[in-house]
């Protein structure tokens, strides 16, 4: 992702009430499903998943908002 994109991505999701809400939604719905793992992994291996998933959600955050900018982007040229 080019610097302007990393920057507009992180000014969204720092500060737009909807992107802070959907990061409350994913980091919920990550925990529900989590809790069944909670008795069959040590604390060590559940704090390695939460990281693990934390960072496949930031990569998949990051793709799918470069990926609606330059969908926007070709939209508004056709118009």
């Amino acid at each position: 992702m080019s610097d302007l994109w990393l920057e507009i991505y992180s000014h969204l999701m720092e500060r737009d009430e909807e992107a802070l809400r959907m990061q409350h939604i994913i980091t919920t719905e990550m925990e529900r499903l989590l809790i069944p793992y909670k008795s069959q992994l040590t604390e060590e291996e559940l704090e390695k998943l939460h990281y693990l998933l934390y960072d496949v959600i930031n990569v998949a955050q990051k793709e799918a908002m470069l990926y609606g900018m330059k969908f926007m982007m070709k939209f508004l040229l056709e118009l």
